[in-house]
């Protein structure tokens, strides 16, 4: 079987930016340009006006500050906003890791199948896009959809059975349990997304 190196996952919203600034921690994060910042941030996690916000909030003393300025913004945006935002994500089965491991083999197409069909009913369902719980995933680089430092690549068999069974518990919650734990899975998303570019012990 021939399997993908980590450097072959690409992120979740396509190509990154070409004009990214390189952040590597707090400082280079604090630094860099704002309109190339805002374009990054946007693309990682698809929130133009959180983006816009925590750059204007920069300096930041801590990651934890910039994380905290992250989540305060999401919880600020109104709520057909934040659905619209939920909806504007890539459906489970079309995320790269989910296609980049079906196209090496890793996962069958039957697999990828059921992923879908379950998402698709998880949605009609609860009204809204089904966002996985970050913590499926394995780590912040996963969730990022971006090379992971250690090169190691996720068991995506094991991912996909811990999907099928996080969609099983989300059909069973009421229409607004379900929905505040989307929401909860999206702040968590964006901070796993953000310890991607300053990472929690700066």
């Amino acid at each position: 079987m021939n399997t993908p190196t980590a450097s072959e996952f690409t992120p979740l919203f396509a190509t990154r930016p070409a004009c990214s600034p390189a952040i590597r921690d707090l400082h280079s994060f604090n630094s860099a340009p704002a309109e190339q910042l805002t374009t990054l941030l946007t693309f990682m996690t698809a929130i133009r006006e959180m983006a816009r916000t925590v750059v204007v909030g920069r300096p930041y003393l801590t990651p934890r500050d910039l994380f905290s300025a992250a989540s305060r913004t999401l919880h600020t945006l109104p709520p057909p906003l934040i659905q619209d935002i939920v909806n504007s994500h890539q459906p489970i089965d079309r995320v790269p890791l989910i296609e980049s491991a079906m196209s090496s083999g890793e996962l069958s197409a039957h697999q990828v199948a059921d992923l879908r069909e379950a998402a698709l009913g998880c949605a009609t369902v609860q009204g809204h896009l089904f966002i996985a719980d970050p913590r499926l995933w394995g780590s912040a680089e996963a969730v990022a959809m971006i090379s992971t430092r250690d090169g190691a690549r996720p068991d995506m068999s094991v991912i996909v059975e811990r999907l099928l069974a996080d969609v099983d518990e989300r059909m069973l919650l009421t229409a607004d349990a379900a929905w505040q734990l989307t929401v909860s899975h999206l702040e968590e998303s964006n901070r796993l997304k953000l310890v991607t570019l300053v990472p929690e012990q700066d």
